[in-house]
């Protein structure tokens, strides 16, 4: 048991740790409310929904008496439990682990028990990744690419920040694929290469890296780009590959800046929904019941989408019931984009079963019943 003192002071450590390895910063911030607002809004009009902005972020549509709002990335389909259930990570591992749907070998430990997770990293014999248990949406407080014991200790203290309790897996090989449910339907499919600047034959890694969160700074009027940040995570991503900041790339070679892959840009992923098998899809079905809910993003890895997890040694890393939207719009494939906050907004209205609208939303003429 540690007392409230005990606490304080490990908590001001953990902080001085997290600080010396979180490094620069990129200076700037998405504003992802605004951009939903402005997907849902062409949803609504999509389906000739009455519509109010009731400020702040908040959408209101109404249709036929019935009434629904959005903020952000926020809908009304899924419960307070669902939301707290799939914000457990090792409580989500557990869920799919009793249906048999792969996961990652993984092990809950916290900064007391932390000799357990480096028992587990050096068992494991190959790159590890650590995450906070709760409160790591969005990759946030996520280190890949774990290897000794220092990097464990310094991802272990980021994570903190985030979690008392911690998770440390093993890093799965493969693509990372996001796919979106509603209702037990897939929705739309999406491949995210792992973020990545090019080289110019002059510039460092560290100084690409500053020259496209420039760009992505110019765009934020037309996509919800997230800055490359140079923490933890890029260091040990650079030294996988026997890299650095420093380093000065090729023209046109191709420079792997993180292992996580939800800070990619509109010019990296892609929908591929036509790409999926029928045993991924079921594998990732049977983990979305197993959480629960309407609406889910199941984040996986894998080596080849038209098999099942187990067939390809893929693994389910994450289930999110809030889902970021704009990964299946910002698509360097823009013609094969899924409108995905159309069925969302029929769904929750109760307009109608989302069966087979992936297929009918690729053309620009649907209406709302």
């Amino acid at each position: 048991m540690i007392t409230s003192a005990r606490w304080i002071h490990r908590l001001l450590q953990v902080r001085r740790l997290a600080a010396r390895a979180l490094g620069r910063s990129a200076g700037f911030s998405t504003p992802p409310s605004d951009w939903h607002a402005r997907i849902w809004r062409d949803a609504g009009d999509t389906l000739g929904l009455d519509f109010r902005d009731l400020g702040d972020g908040v959408s209101e549509f109404a249709r036929n008496g019935r009434t629904t709002r959005t903020l952000g990335q926020l809908v009304m389909l899924n419960d307070p439990v669902t939301l707290g259930v799939s914000g457990n990570k090792p409580l989500v591992y557990r869920l799919l682990d009793a249906e048999g749907v792969p996961t990652p070998p993984h092990l809950e430990f916290n900064l007391d028990g932390i000799a357990s997770a480096i028992d587990f990293l050096e068992s494991a014999g190959e790159p590890c990744v650590v995450k906070p248990a709760q409160g790591g949406a969005g990759g946030a407080g996520v280190t890949t690419g774990v290897a000794d014991r220092r990097t464990l200790k310094l991802a272990a203290a980021q994570a903190a920040l985030r979690s008392r309790q911690l998770v440390i897996e093993r890093q799965v090989a493969g693509m990372h694929y996001r796919l979106l449910f509603l209702d037990g339907e897939l929705l739309d499919a999406v491949r995210r290469p792992l973020p990545s600047v090019i080289g110019d034959g002059r510039s460092t890694v560290g100084e690409l890296i500053k020259a496209e969160n420039s760009r992505r700074r110019r765009l934020l009027d037309r996509y919800a780009l997230k800055p490359l940040e140079i923490d933890l995570e890029c260091k040990c991503a650079l030294r996988a590959k026997g890299l650095s900041l420093r380093h000065v790339p090729r023209a046109g070679e191709h420079v792997i800046v993180r292992q996580v892959s939800n800070m990619g840009s509109e010019r990296d992923s892609e929908s591929v929904l036509g790409e999926i098998g029928e045993a991924l899809v079921a594998d990732c079905a049977r983990g979305v019941r197993a959480v629960g809910g309407r609406l889910a993003g199941v984040d996986v890895i894998t080596t080849d989408p038209t098999v099942g997890l187990a067939a390809s040694h893929g693994a389910i890393v994450d289930i999110n019931a809030t889902p970021g939207l704009f990964y299946h719009y910002q698509v360097r494939n823009s013609d094969q984009a899924v409108p995905v906050a159309v069925p969302i907004l029929r769904a929750v209205l109760g307009l109608g079963h989302p069966s087979a609208v992936p297929a009918l939303l690729r053309h620009a003429g649907i209406k709302g019943e």
